[in-house]
Order: structure tokens, then sequence, then C-alpha cells
């Protein structure tokens, strides 16, 4: 017969520890319930390592190799009858994102350094404001 959850022999007397019929049922339909979640979820993990190689390999048949798809892409957009100013906002889009990508890169450094001064000036400054106020309260016995 089963146990109570959270028994322990030294605690209780033995007869604490033998459940009537209904605390037995109720247990034993715990345990099933618990041995039920745990063969769901092992197949439910199972089914979830499988599916990304699915998905993967549905979406290389639809769509081809990873060249193709740029191509086809590129096809969409640029189309056949672009025009001149088309063109030029392309061009000046890419050029745009280049230098700013460029810029970002540079920046980040030197704005990590910079902040990085900051804080050291901030906590000098306030290291030194609280040992004069130290000074100020020992000459200052009165208080």
């Amino acid at each position: 017969m089963p146990l109570r959850p959270g028994y322990k022999r030294g605690m209780h007397s033995d007869i604490a520890a033998v459940p009537d019929g209904v605390e037995a049922a109720r247990i034993r339909l715990s345990e099933a319930v618990e041995r039920v979640l745990a063969r769901a979820g092992n197949f439910l993990r199972s089914v979830i390592r499988s599916l990304p190689p699915r998905i993967v390999k549905w979406l290389t048949e639809k769509t081809g190799t990873p060249a193709r798809l740029v191509k086809s892409l590129f096809k969409a957009i640029a189309g056949e009858d672009r025009g001149f100013g088309f063109w030029w906002l392309v061009a000046t889009a890419a050029i745009g994102l280049a230098i700013g990508l460029l810029v970002a890169a540079l920046l980040s450094p030197v704005i990590g350094i910079v902040a990085a001064l900051v804080v050291g000036i901030w906590m000098l400054a306030r290291r030194s404001r609280s040992s004069q106020s130290r000074d100020a309260a020992e000459a200052d016995p009165a208080s």
C-alpha cells in the first residue's frame, strides 16, 4: 500500500503512514497521472527535436537553394523596367547603410571609453566630497 506523500517515518506514528481507501486511490491516481505526463513530455520533446530538420527540408524544397532565393527576390524587387530614380535611391540607401554601420562600429569603443572616464571622474569626485565632509565633521565637535 502506498504511503502518503511527504510522510517521514521518524516524525509520525506508523498508523499515520497508511492511508484509508480514498487516500490510497487518490495516491494511485496521482502516480498514474505523473507517469502519463512524463510519457507525454518525452513524446513532445522527441517531436520538437525532429521539427527543425523537417522545417528546413520543407523550406528548401519550396524555395530551392539560398542563392536562387536571393536571385528571385532581387528580380522581384528590381524587375525589368526600373528607372534611374529607383537605382539612385537604392545606391543612396546602400551607401548610407554602409556609412552608418562603419560609424557605429568605430564609435562603439570610443563611447565605451568615454563612459568609463565619466564614471571614473564621478567616483573620484564623490570620494573626495565624502572625505571633505568627514574632515568637517571631525573639526566641529559641537555636534
